[in-house]
């Protein structure tokens, strides 16, 4: 069902799709620009595009790979259709870690913030697990764990925003999934994190698959089971704090594009992770880009755009899941 010829059409549509969303990102602004125009300053080097909408567009596409591919790790990892960086504590303890460093130094660089979002990701995600204790392996109650821990932290973060107000505008703004006045350093810093885990998960492909045999059979063939969940959790991890970093909290990025990728390709790491990796450049930069034309000039922050998708097919989610004996 899932043969080459299927995955080389839906990657070579993946791409023209990301394409497409790319030049539709760059053309879309406070001056929209005819596509004609937009290549013109692209190979031309046009100041407007090099300096303000390129960078946006390339971080928007890593940030959405990222999370899309950190979501497909937790997926498999976990056992759990349902997590997602959002559902397991990533995304919000990233997020408390980093306007936490905004609010007490200021404006800080990607390359400062991206380490200080992936130790909040991390405890944020420890302390899911460890409230979740044995019931982790049970995906609705690990979810509402993820949940439930997640609110907490959303509570601190939101806590913090109100004592530093008015200076919070700007740690607002990037909380709320925003792509506004991301520059090619951003990109320079996250790119690197983003395509190194990747490889490297793609490099460990078939021990990830193997995370979806149950225990007695990877016990069996002489899997560490233990051993690979770890890899696959802090490798998702890094992919999450990395989007974090770049281009705030992206809500439910993670969580539907896996499941669109598993269905277009299969379960198989080696073709569900750049498919779902193209998936989530091409949800990000697009919803960008409909987030700047919808109320221009007026522009409504990409995570928002992307939650409004996202949080119906999650109930969706959770209601087949509680159908199920």
């Amino acid at each position: 069902m899932y043969s080459r010829t299927r995955f080389g059409l839906v990657i070579a549509l993946l791409v023209v799709l990301l394409g497409l969303s790319g030049f539709l990102g760059l053309a879309i602004g406070a001056v929209t620009m005819p596509l004609g125009e937009v290549y013109d300053q692209f190979v031309g080097g046009g100041s407007l595009l090099w300096r303000y909408r390129v960078p946006r567009v390339v971080v928007g596409m890593l940030a959405g790979a990222a999370m899309a591919v950190s979501g497909a790790l937790l997926q498999v990892a976990l056992r759990n259709p349902l997590a997602a960086p959002d559902t397991v504590g990533v995304t919000a303890g990233g997020g408390l870690a980093a306007v936490a460093a905004l609010l007490g130094f200021g404006a800080l660089p990607a390359q400062a913030l991206t380490p200080i979002a992936f130790v909040g990701a991390l405890l944020g995600a420890l302390a899911v697990f460890a409230l979740a204790g044995r019931g982790a392996r049970d995906p609705i109650r690990l979810t509402l764990t993820g949940v439930a821990v997640s609110v907490g932290l959303a509570a601190l973060t939101q806590l913090l925003l109100v004592r530093a107000a008015p200076e919070a505008g700007a740690a607002m703004t990037w909380l709320k999934g925003s792509l506004y006045a991301r520059t090619l350093v951003d990109a320079s810093v996250t790119g690197p994190v983003v395509i190194a885990v990747t490889l490297l998960v793609l490099v460990l492909s078939h021990h990830i698959d193997m995370l979806g045999l149950d225990s007695a059979t990877m016990t069996g063939v002489g899997v560490a089971e233990a051993r690979w969940r770890a890899v696959a959790v802090l490798c998702a991890i890094a992919l999450g704090a990395a989007a974090v970093a770049a281009a705030g909290v992206l809500g439910f990025a993670g969580l539907i594009v896996p499941h669109a990728a598993r269905l277009l390709v299969g379960p198989q790491a080696l073709r569900c992770v750049p498919v779902a990796a193209l998936g989530g450049a091409i949800l990000v930069t697009a919803c960008d880009a409909v987030g700047r034309w919808m109320f221009a000039p007026t522009e409504i922050p990409v995570g928002a755009l992307i939650a409004i998708v996202g949080a119906p097919y999650f109930v969706s989610l959770v209601m087949r899941m509680q159908r199920k004996p």
